[in-house]
């Protein structure tokens, strides 16, 4: 499992979501090669994240490029949920004109209610176009139904990230290692593919998977349902909500 082949990665933030990084999308691209990936995905947080990019900068992507050293080069965002009835801080018809979204509660956007009050919100964040992957869902901060949340998004086809930066031994969320260690024993029962993220601020982590791979090794999880490794897979799935 250690060499598991890493083709992608798609949950990283360049400068213009703030939190110091001064990195622009070129340096992430050039990154992005030099680490032997063949899709990059630029995700940018929401516009309620203090210092982020505002609606402007995601409504002109349509216009970035593409191609970067050799590399695909993919443009969503990070969502951030607002309230209990899944509310995003960007319209669906500008969600329409991105390749991806990620959903995720942060704070101080989202204030935690219970495990059943949080599920719903990130179920009914579902609704909105684009949005294929959950981040960060193992932050013990806002505590989730991990049976009912995940049926729900096999159901829907959308896909729990496991996120490297969860399981640092200076990560902020809490509680990263046993949730991950839920989430995957329900994908691995139900079949559903999971994502791997860097979640990347700047170029210095991306592709960086290393604090991941122990926990699906423990786990016994198939390298089949991980989607980095296939992405093929990963541009079909996006071309289908595209369609």
């Amino acid at each position: 499992m250690q060499n598991i082949p890493v083709l992608f990665d798609i949950h990283t933030h360049s400068v213009a979501s703030g939190h110091g990084s001064s990195d622009t999308i070129t340096d992430m691209a050039r990154a992005a090669s030099d680490a032997s990936l063949q899709i990059l995905g630029i995700s940018e947080h929401g516009p309620k994240t203090p210092g982020s990019a505002g609606s402007s900068y995601f409504r002109n992507l349509r216009l970035a490029s593409r191609k970067r050293f050799g590399i695909t080069v993919l443009y969503g965002a990070e969502l951030n949920i607002l309230n209990e009835n899944g509310d995003v801080d960007l319209e669906d018809s500008l969600l329409c004109t991105l390749d991806y979204a990620l959903i995720g509660m942060h704070h101080p956007l989202f204030s935690s209610g219970s495990a059943s009050s949080n599920t719903d919100a990130l179920i009914r964040s579902m609704k909105h176009p684009r949005v294929n992957f959950l981040a960060h869902p193992d932050d013990g901060r806002y505590p989730l139904d991990y049976e009912r949340l995940l049926h729900e998004a096999a159901k829907r086809q959308v896909y729990p990230e496991i996120n490297n930066a969860s399981l640092t031994p200076d990560a902020y969320r809490t509680d990263g290692p046993q949730n991950i260690r839920h989430i995957l024993s329900v994908c691995k029962a139900i079949r559903l593919p999971v994502l791997l993220s860097s979640d990347s601020h700047g170029k210095s982590h991306i592709g960086d998977m290393k604090h991941i791979f122990p926990l699906l090794h423990e786990c016994d999880f198939p390298q089949s349902l991980i989607l980095n490794t296939n992405p093929s897979l990963l541009l079909h799935i996006l071309k289908k909500d595209n369609d």
